[in-house]
Parts: C-alpha cells; structure tokens; sequence
C-alpha cells in the first residue's frame, strides 16, 4: 500500500481543491472513509470538501445520526459546488467504481483528475480514465485502507470520526465475521486507539425497526435449494448492492447453509446477485458463469437488461453445471 500512499500524497499536491465522494444513498463505510480522508487531507493543509447533501431525506438514519457529530467538515452537494470550486480540482471515489452509482455522475467531467478506491469486486461498468483506480477485494471496506493511510502520515483521527469508521468496517465484516483478515483486526485496532467511542459505534450500528422488519420479511421468504444453499429473491422494486450483501451474510448463519445468494432489482435494467460462502462452496465460481466474480467465499454478478426471476433461473442453471 505505500506505493500507493505515495502517489496519492504526492498527487492532491497538483490541484487546488479535493473533492471526495461515495455512492449515492451513502453507508457508514462510504461516509466514515470520506470523513478519514478529508481529516488527513485538512491535517496536511490541503483544501478539501466531501460531496453530500447533508439535507438529503434518502440519507439512511445511522448516516444522519453520524452526519449530526461531524458539523466542523465542508460539505458541498450539486446546488452550490460551481460557486465553490473554481480551481484545478481532483476527484476521490471511494466505496464503488461505477459511475452510474455515484453521488453526481456528472460530476466527473467538471473534475480535472479522478482517483477511485474501493474494496467491491470489479465490475464491467467501471470508471475509466483515472489518475489512480484501485481496487482490492480482500479489504474489509475502504475504512480499512483509510485507516492504514493516516497511520502511513502519522496522522491523527478525532475521536468521533474514528467511532465512525469503526462502525462502518463492523457493518461491512458483518461484525468481523466476513472478511475478518489480520488487517481488518489491525486497522480496527489503530482505530481504537484513535479513541473510538464504543458508544457512539453502538449508537450508529441499531438499525430502525422499519429496516429490521424489512430484511427480516426477505430473510423469511428465502428457501434452501439442494439441502445446503440458501436463495432469497427480493421482490421490491429496488434495492441496494449492500442490502444484498447483509441478506446474504444473514443466511450464512442458519443451520446447515453452506452458500447463500440475494438476487434484488438494483434500478430498471440492472439485476444485482450477492453471493456468500463458509468456504466450500466456490461462490466465485458460480458468478463467473453470470459474468460477476470475485473470491471463493465472497463474489457478485450484475445483469443487464432482465428480471429478478430471469436471473433466479440464471443462478440455478449455474449451480446446476
């Protein structure tokens, strides 16, 4: 990672303003990683915002609650950042790569320079035309990489900004349960000794009553295929990639559930396919036949132009072979 820490550090150097932004409809991760770089970048005096409509309604209640402990940060969203920025600007994306998924799509053709971190599995769809595009898939969560960089700089993180990290790596590792490596046990460990405050973590990690019953009603129409793989096809118009991901983490902890895969409508003509295994069963494997990938017990597949019951009877055929 150093080389990487490098180039970055050296990079922001070349423009007047940072800009950093996440997904749209933010998670702890995508918020919590965006707050840690826009902390290192002001501790090196670097002119820096984070693109976001505090106001916005759809902000999820754990990014609102945490949005009301940052007010210090410099917060831009579409309405005001022309009148803003009027220098050589750099964009940093972090928690996805595709830019359909972005707070702004548009945004990338006013920004000078892009750089994309993530730690989701790459998909066909990423952004191009970067100065830095990385991506890897055996982070816990862009947390995990945000946290090694401030302790590359010997830069500190307030105590509640780290409580939000902190956060956003529990709910990405589904508690330290998924992708729970040395690293992620280590960059949780730098965070606590940044003075992340348990309570406030545990504060932000309820969920309310709304998206307990929610996933719950999902959870419950989900059925075990071939004795030892759990499928749940969400039947809402629209979800998220990480609301697939949480699903399919939940089933793994049933009762003789080996596999386990979400199948959810991401927008009108994209399918999304979460896909999580104990380990022996090749996940990998079977969202390669869907055009997806990533590793053996954590990968996903997206499908264009179909149905959520099209890409069920996708999946099947798959284990099938």
């Amino acid at each position: 990672m150093e080389g990487l820490f490098n180039h970055l550090t050296e990079l922001i150097n070349d423009y007047d303003d940072v800009v950093i932004m996440s997904h749209h409809d933010p998670d702890l991760d995508a918020l919590g990683s965006s707050l840690g770089l826009s902390s290192i970048f002001t501790a090196l005096e670097k002119s820096n915002y984070i693109f976001l409509d505090v106001e916005d309604e759809d902000n999820n209640s754990s990014v609102k609650q945490a949005l009301s402990l940052v007010p210090n940060f410099n917060f831009i969203n579409h309405k005001n950042y022309k009148k803003i920025l009027k220098g050589k600007t750099l964009l940093i994306i972090v928690d996805t790569h595709q830019q359909e998924r972005i707070e702004d799509p548009d945004f990338i053709s006013f920004a000078d320079s892009v750089v994309v971190l993530d730690h989701h599995i790459k998909m066909g769809n990423y952004i191009k035309d970067t100065e830095i595009f990385y991506i890897d898939s055996s982070l816990s969560s862009v947390v995990e990489l945000v946290a090694f960089y401030s302790r590359f700089l010997n830069v500190s993180i307030s105590s509640i900004v780290a409580s939000i990290m902190l956060a956003g790596m529990e709910i990405d590792t589904n508690g330290f349960n998924i992708k729970a490596t040395e690293r992620a046990f280590e960059a949780a460990a730098y965070l606590a000794s940044m003075g992340a405050d348990a309570i406030i973590r545990q504060t932000l990690l309820k969920e309310s009553k709304d998206e307990f019953l929610r996933k719950a009603d999902f959870i419950k129409s989900s059925y075990i295929y071939h004795k030892n793989i759990a499928i749940c096809l969400l039947t809402s118009t629209h979800t998220s990639s990480e609301e697939l991901a949480e699903i399919s983490e939940s089933l793994l902890n049933f009762e003789d559930v080996e596999a386990s895969f979400t199948i959810g409508q991401l927008d009108k003509k994209l399918v999304g396919i979460s896909a999580r295994s104990i380990g022996n069963i090749d996940v990998c494997e079977v969202m390669k036949k869907l055009g997806g990938g990533g590793h053996a017990t954590i990968a996903a597949a997206q499908m264009e132009n179909t149905t959520t019951k099209v890409a069920e009877k996708a999946l099947k055929k798959a284990l099938e072979e």
